[in-house]
C-alpha cells in the first residue's frame, strides 16, 4: 500500500516536472506502467538536465563572448 502511494507520488512529480522544463503536456507517456526503479532513474535525469541547464544559464552569464 504505502509502495503505490510512493509510486503515485514520483509519477505526479515526473509529470509536473517534464511540464514546467517543457512547458507543454506529455499525457500519452504511460509512466505508469515503469516500475519504481525506472521512474527513479528518469526523476535523476530531470534533475541532471536542469542542472545542466543552470550551469550553462551561469556560465553564460559570467562569460558571455564563450559562447
Amino acid at each position: 500500500m504505502a509502495d503505490d502511494y510512493d509510486k503515485r507520488r514520483l509519477v505526479e512529480w515526473l509529470r509536473a516536472e517534464i511540464q514546467r522544463q517543457t512547458g507543454r503536456r506529455y499525457d500519452r507517456l504511460d509512466l505508469d506502467a515503469l516500475d519504481p526503479v525506472s521512474l527513479r532513474e528518469l526523476q535523476r535525469l530531470l534533475r541532471d538536465l536542469q542542472d545542466e541547464k543552470q550551469r550553462a544559464i551561469h556560465q553564460a552569464r559570467i562569460c558571455p563572448w564563450r559562447r
